[in-house]
């Protein structure tokens, strides 16, 4: 707060006021010195009238305003001293006793000073050079309009200018005359501009000046202290970090927070901390402290120190593989701080691969890359890595694998008993590995002598440009006709393989040895062709010789081809044309000759025995001994007829007709009959007499015959399962012996086998199951233990009883036992397709009965417009009894035969077109007949040649 008051008194005398509050008292007096307490703080001469201020604070700093000396203030460090100097018209009103000279503020009154004010408000300040400053000076006046010439001086004394329009020198002035202001610019101050500056004024006629004293200091500036610095491992570094300041400061250094010490590796030297051998763990944030005691500043700057580390290669494999013709990468690793540059040189050219065609070269990862690598690529290649601290390189040894390509083998020609030999090239990197196989076997040569030294494989390899090549020689002495063939050679390396095929022909003089020594046939001037094959290289060419005279065509002989296939058609008119006929085959190593016999052919003679095998109530079996077969073809098939004793007429016999070595069973007969049976053989030519009579007494009805297992398994052995639970029975079904079988028993009992022998491990164990189905061919057993010994049985039943047991032992296979299995199937699958059969046939039998009704045509309607004998159900079967003809009837014409060649000759040979058969003279087809034990199965279109075949 502000008081004004007006006080009188002595030349000397005493304020007192308290010094705990702050105030500022404008004071009216006449005095000459002022004191507080026992200080003085003020004396002036004799001024009448004059306004003075006292300004106080709780820190007891005084402030005094009025005319006169300044005196310091007794045991204070304070200054009191002149600011300003006015004068007012204040009015005067004495106060206290003056006799005493104490002085006591009775009243306040307006009293007003006129003063300059400099801002910053301080009396001394001090500014770190280079700094800017602005000292403004403004007048505290009633009337500030009252207040002119405003002006600064230097510490000389002369006046500060105003800056030129445009310019901004170092120290200059400016106004501000609407705020009565006067402001003082200092750029940038220098210890040159330290000093006193004084505004000043005038206010009515009256001088008013103020001043300041501005100090300078040189403040802490960091000259080298970077705060990222970079030192190299196993070497000594300097961490700079230079300061100036004025006064001089004092450094300090400190790691993470903890202080450094000058010691065995640190040293504090004035610019900075040497640290000796750096390490990776010296790595981090080093604090710089500077501080000016005289000033109190205090800087600190953090320097983050990496130390760096040479570049040191990762090992690796010193030698790579590449391959041809495709893009390939190696790279180079090395540890380093910081992390290093990497370039690729080839050693034997020196190139820089990173600015060479078909490579480039990351610096950052160390990849090299091979766009496309070529053969020439092989060889060292140098690695080296760049950082701040050093550099460092390896060499890598690159090997360029080319695939091997075989570019020679030629095809070569050797006569028989002769020396052959074939020779394979091949080009790769790495030198390929070689060998030869015969194309027909998948065996290779082995290097060195092979087959008891007859052939013999060599190799050799050496380098031609960027490649190796390498060759394989195969010698084969002693050439043999096997020896003929492809040969392949195989050339291999870590590259990849090559393969190729070359021919070695064996030449050899004509041979007939795929030629057979049959006799050819004809009767009844039956044209035949008598053919001739000759295999040879080079191909021979064939002549023929009839009776040692060279064969001339005729019409009745013609010949076709001279070579290596030659036909002879031949037209027996006369018996002259038979005999031997000579194949005579030549070539340029030699001749050949072949001989053909032409005979004449006849129906074959009288069976020579027939002997009863085996018999059932309804069939029997025959062993059949033919005729010799000298004087014609060989025997084909035998013919059976067969009737009951008491009818004497062949001519309603029944017949068989059974394919050579087949079972001759005749089936269908009736039980507790007597049958005469004769027979006859039969070839191409036709059948032959009849003859070997047999008559068979039929034994009565009985139970069916024993089933037989369709596989051929003894009845003792052991028969190991593919499954652990069940087991498929399958059996023949088999002869009825008079009455049909209704059904089949099925049992099976767990076994053991004691002392050799099979027993029963336990009856109670036993099972039996019965198929209530005639055509039940097969039934899988299920339920079964794993890894357990069976033995099954199947017997067939009709009214008469049961037939023998088919026996077998099963052991299941190792497993886990199921449970839940499904239950048999009722219809086995042969019975259901004999079903479908049976819809079929029913379908076709409706379609026919009503062509019959509407059209009068069909099966059923040709058949009711013949007369034929009607026969009960047994004989209307398949292959059941049919009428004979009275006599044998002749069989077709022989036929014209035209054998397969065994040669085919390599080039062409222009030959006239051979005999070939016509609808008239070929061999007409017979039915032929099956026999499965049961029932007898015929089809039509078959020759009559076949070994389980009947005619």
């Amino acid at each position: 707060m502000k008081w004004n008051v007006h006080l009188t008194g002595p030349t000397y005398g005493y304020v007192f006021w308290s010094a705990e509050s702050e105030f500022e008292v404008s004071l009216t007096w006449h005095l000459h010195v002022v004191t507080v307490g026992n200080r003085t703080i003020w004396q002036s001469p004799w001024v009448n009238g004059v306004c003075a201020v006292i300004a106080g604070t709780s820190d007891k700093y005084f402030t005094m305003q009025g005319v006169g000396t300044p005196v310091s203030a007794s045991g204070q460090s304070e200054k009191a001293g002149s600011q300003a100097s006015s004068s007012s018209d204040c009015s005067s009103l004495e106060v206290g006793n003056l006799a005493t000279g104490e002085y006591t503020i009775t009243r306040i009154t307006g009293c007003s000073s006129q003063s300059l004010i400099i801002f910053p408000n301080q009396k001394q300040q001090t500014v770190a050079v280079g700094k800017s400053v602005v000292l403004t000076c403004q007048a505290d006046a009633p009337d500030p309009a009252l207040v002119t010439q405003p002006q600064w001086r230097d510490p000389k004394g002369l006046i500060i200018r105003e800056a030129a329009a445009g310019t901004r020198p170092e120290i200059y002035t400016e106004p501000m005359p609407a705020k009565q202001l006067q402001l003082l610019y200092i750029s940038s101050i220098t210890t040159a501009m330290a000093g006193n500056y004084t505004c000043e004024a005038t206010y009515t006629n009256m001088p008013l000046s103020a001043s300041v004293i501005l100090d300078t200091f040189v403040a802490i500036t960091w000259t080298n202290a970077n705060e990222n610095q970079y030192a190299t491992k196993g070497k000594d570094f300097k961490v700079m970090c230079e300061v100036t300041a004025e006064p001089a400061p004092s450094v300090d250094w400190f790691k993470e927070g903890t202080p450094i010490q000058t010691g065995d590796r640190y040293v504090i030297h004035a610019n900075g901390l040497l640290i000796n051998n750096v390490q990776e763990s010296d790595d981090g944030t080093y604090t710089c402290r500077a501080v000016v005691i005289q000033t109190g500043e205090l800087a600190e700057r953090n320097i983050k120190l990496e130390v760096y580390t040479a570049p040191e290669m990762e090992e690796r494999e010193q030698k790579v593989e590449i391959r041809e013709g495709v893009s390939a990468a190696i790279t180079c690793k090395a540890r380093g701080k910081p992390p290093p540059k990497y370039s690729w040189i080839k050693a034997s050219t020196r190139e820089n691969l990173g600015t060479t065609s078909r490579f480039s070269v990351n610096e950052n990862t160390g990849l090299l890359t091979f766009d496309r690598v070529e053969a020439g690529d092989y060889g060292k290649y140098i690695c080296s890595a760049v950082n701040q601290a050093g550099h460092n390189e390896t060499e890598l040894e690159v090997e360029v694998l080319v695939p091997p390509k075989i570019f020679e083998l030629f095809n070569t020609t050797s006569a028989e008993n002769t020396e052959g030999r074939l020779e394979c090239k091949a080009t790769g990197r790495p030198a390929p590995q070689m060998s030869f196989r015969k194309l027909s076997n998948s065996e290779r040569f082995l290097n060195g002598p092979n087959n008891d030294g007859r052939i013999t494989i060599e190799t050799s390899s050496h380098q031609t440009g960027d490649q190796m090549q390498s060759s394989v020689v195969i010698t084969i002495s002693k050439l043999n006709r096997t020896d003929d063939g492809l040969y392949e050679c195989v050339a291999e390396n870590e590259g990849g393989e090559a393969r190729k095929n070359g021919h070695l022909t064996v030449q050899f003089r004509p041979s007939f040895e795929h030629m057979t020594n049959i006799p050819i046939w004809s009767w009844n001037s039956q044209p035949v062709n008598i053919s001739c094959v000759a295999e040879s290289i080079p191909n021979a060419t064939i002549k023929w010789k009839f009776h040692e005279y060279d064969l001339v065509e005729s019409p009745h002989v013609r010949i076709y081809g001279s070579g290596p296939i030659s036909y002879v058609t031949v037209t027996p008119v006369d018996r002259s044309l038979y005999g031997v006929y000579k194949c005579i085959a030549t070539n340029t190593l030699g001749e050949a000759e072949h001989n053909i016999q032409l005979r004449e052919a006849f129906p074959p003679g009288p069976v020579v025995q027939a002997r009863q095998e085996t018999i059932t109530a309804t069939s029997v079996s025959f062993n059949i001994i033919g005729p010799a077969e000298e004087l014609g073809p060989p025997i084909l098939a035998f013919t059976a007829q067969y009737k009951e004793n008491g009818n004497f007429d062949w001519n309603l016999a029944m017949n068989r007709t059974w394919s050579v070595n087949s079972p001759y069973i005749v089936e269908n007969l009736r039980p507790m009959f007597t049958y005469d049976f004769r027979f006859a053989a039969v070839n191409q030519v036709g059948v032959g007499s009849w003859g070997a009579p047999v008559t068979v007494v039929m034994p009565r009805r009985s139970p069916p015959e024993q089933p037989k297992w369709r596989l051929n398994i003894s009845s003792e052995s052991l028969i190991h399962g593919r499954y652990a639970d069940k087991y498929e029975l399958q059996w023949r079904v088999p002869a009825h012996n008079g009455e049909p079988i209704d059904m089949y028993e099925v049992s099976y009992c767990p076994v053991l086998k004691v002392s050799g022998e099979w027993r029963v491990s336990a009856e109670s164990d036993c099972v039996t199951e019965e198929l209530k189905s005639y055509e039940a061919i097969n039934y899988e057993v299920r339920g079964l233990h794993p890894d357990t010994r069976y033995r099954m049985h199947v017997r067939a039943h009709n009214v008469l009883g049961y037939s023998l047991p088919a026996q077998l032992y099963v052991q299941t296979a190792l497993g886990v036992e199921r449970s839940g299995f499904a239950p048999p199937q009722l219809l086995s699958s042969g019975a259901i397709i004999g079903l479908a059969l049976a819809g079929v046939l029913i379908c076709l039998i409706v379609v026919d009965l009503l062509l019959l009704c509407f059209r009068r045509q069909g099966v059923i309607a040709m058949i009711c417009g013949k007369r034929v004998k009607k026969h009960s159900d047994d004989e209307a079967k398949l292959g059941s009894t049919r009428r004979a003809p009275p006599s044998p009837a002749p069989l077709p014409p022989p036929v014209k035969l035209a054998p397969t060649p065994t040669y085919i000759p390599t080039t062409p040979v222009d030959e006239k077109e051979p005999l070939k058969e016509t609808g008239d003279d070929a061999l007409k087809r017979n039915s032929s007949v099956e026999f499965d034990g049961r029932r007898v199965y015929a089809t039509s279109g078959g020759t009559i040649i076949g070994k389980n075949s009947a005619v």
